[in-house]
């Protein structure tokens, strides 16, 4: 297991990623290591469709995909000063044009309502975890706290963000009808660095 996790961390190296350069061992030991307990944790999962060398390889795939991401969010987050400030920019090609303006206007009602009816704090989890993409675990120890303790704040976020949106005469579900056919849509953050491909559900509904 650990050659094949070596081979894969190589192959998904890249120029603009975090590269692991003299950590790549370490760094596929541990992933390794990971993979066996979360392995030995799910044996009885495993249902005999296919090879059990399949099944344990594509859990060991899932634990180094998820090591690779939080090297490049830490990395993330020692570059941006800005990171869990700055609502994306909606896209001006954004498609069926028909609709851009529609859009346009519900994404400024959430950025307005994000900026002015969030805490700070809430604010800061909301951006960084719902529009920035940044995982759950990562905003946890980038603001000091535990993955329970930012989830609930996020949780308490989005239901501050609905009962404001319901001042407004408009309920999270138009937002989310308003966006319904670009729910997977990829935005930037307004110094155009940080990439969001988290939908725009994902900010008024809950869920991690």
């Amino acid at each position: 297991m650990l050659g094949a996790i070596i081979k894969f961390l190589s192959r998904n190296e890249t120029p603009g990623g975090s590269s692991l350069g003299h950590d790549l061992h370490q760094t596929a030991e541990d992933c390794a290591q990971e993979a066996i307990i979360l392995i030995q944790s799910k044996l009885d999962q495993f249902r005999g469709e296919s090879k059990f060398t399949t099944w344990a390889y594509s859990i060991a795939v899932r634990v180094t995909l998820g090591e690779l991401r939080r090297r490049r969010w830490r990395k993330a987050v020692v570059n941006s000063a800005r990171l869990g400030e700055d609502m994306p920019v909606w896209p001006t090609d954004a498609p069926e044009p028909e609709r851009s303006l529609e859009r346009r206007q519900a994404w400024a009602l959430l950025a307005r309502l994000i900026e002015n009816s969030l805490t700070p704090l809430q604010r800061k989890a909301l951006v960084a975890h719902a529009f920035q993409g940044m995982p759950l675990d990562l905003v946890a120890e980038w603001l000091g706290g535990n993955r329970n303790s930012v989830y609930k704040l996020i949780h308490d976020a989005r239901k501050r963000l609905k009962a404001a949106l319901l001042s407004e005469g408009v309920t999270h579900q138009d937002i989310i009808a308003t966006f319904d056919s670009s729910r997977r849509k990829t935005y930037l953050s307004d110094e155009g660095k940080i990439v969001a491909s988290q939908s725009v559900s994902h900010t008024v509904e809950s869920g991690s």
